[in-house]
């Protein structure tokens, strides 16, 4: 999948799939938008849980910092808003408010998801207002029991869109296929909140998970549906390596990109 932020790519930016857990990414602007989320309100700042992951200066406003799992809903928000306009998500879901409540439990579980098995962060400013879900090597595609355990949002998912949840499901499924074997750190989702976008949000969860690949000298991979984001990601040393990733049949089509590994 790919990771939407609304930044970057576009600053929406890129994946995050269906079906078993997948992703899709990019962001786009809205008529109307959820209002940024505020983590004090669900007591998600306990500072002894998040670990701090990169900031230039102490005292700027934006922090970047790991991801608390209390912070789960809000994160989740943030991603499904920043996706709200993603040319895949909109192939799949044509309905706009139908997606819109479609987006918001599948997100919200697979930030829960990336929290227990990966690298969740979340860019902070009066709240949350980008995400970015950083999978190290081994845990993309997800395990069946991680698949069961986001079936709740599934079946959510399928009362409020029914027949389209096939379509995501075969998405889900083709991005799964196509993701290289080689050890990787995967970009599975990144969204930056359209009523916080050009903050420099976007640019900070991408290095700092950047970092942690370098850290390992491992490659970065990405998918993305929208060729706008190319550009974008372009920026941190990404490349096209799989121009066309089919889906289905008259389905929506990812760009695969990969950053070499810090030499």
């Amino acid at each position: 999948m790919d990771a939407g932020h609304g930044e970057h790519h576009g600053p929406g930016h890129q994946p995050t799939h269906g079906g078993s857990g997948s992703k899709y990414s990019l962001c786009g602007p809205r008529r109307t938008h959820p209002p940024l989320v505020n983590p004090n309100s669900v007591g998600a700042r306990r500072q002894t849980n998040l670990a701090l992951v990169r900031t230039d200066d102490p005292r700027s406003p934006l922090q970047v910092n790991r991801l608390n799992p209390q912070q789960a809903t809000a994160a989740g928000s943030v991603i499904a808003a920043s996706h709200a306009d993603y040319p895949a998500f909109r192939h799949v879901f044509p309905n706009t408010e139908a997606r819109r409540r479609a987006l918001v439990p599948f997100m919200v579980a697979t930030v829960r998801d990336a929290a227990a098995h990966g690298h969740a962060l979340i860019a902070e400013s009066d709240g949350v207002i980008g995400v970015a879900l950083w999978m190290p090597p081994g845990t993309f595609p997800l395990s069946s029991a991680r698949k069961v355990r986001m079936a709740p949002a599934l079946i959510r998912m399928t009362v409020i869109v029914r027949g389209a949840m096939r379509r995501f499901a075969q998405v889900g499924s083709a991005l799964e296929r196509a993701h290289p074997p080689e050890a990787s750190w995967y970009l599975q989702a990144m969204g930056v909140h359209p009523r916080a976008q050009r903050q420099g949000a976007g640019s900070r969860l991408m290095a700092a998970g950047i970092a942690l690949a370098d850290k390992d000298q491992l490659p970065c991979y990405l998918q993305t549906s929208d060729p706008a984001n190319v550009n974008y990601y372009e920026r941190f040393g990404f490349r096209v390596v799989q121009p066309a990733i089919e889906t289905y049949q008259g389905g929506p089509t990812y760009i695969g990109m990969t950053r070499p590994a810090k030499s």
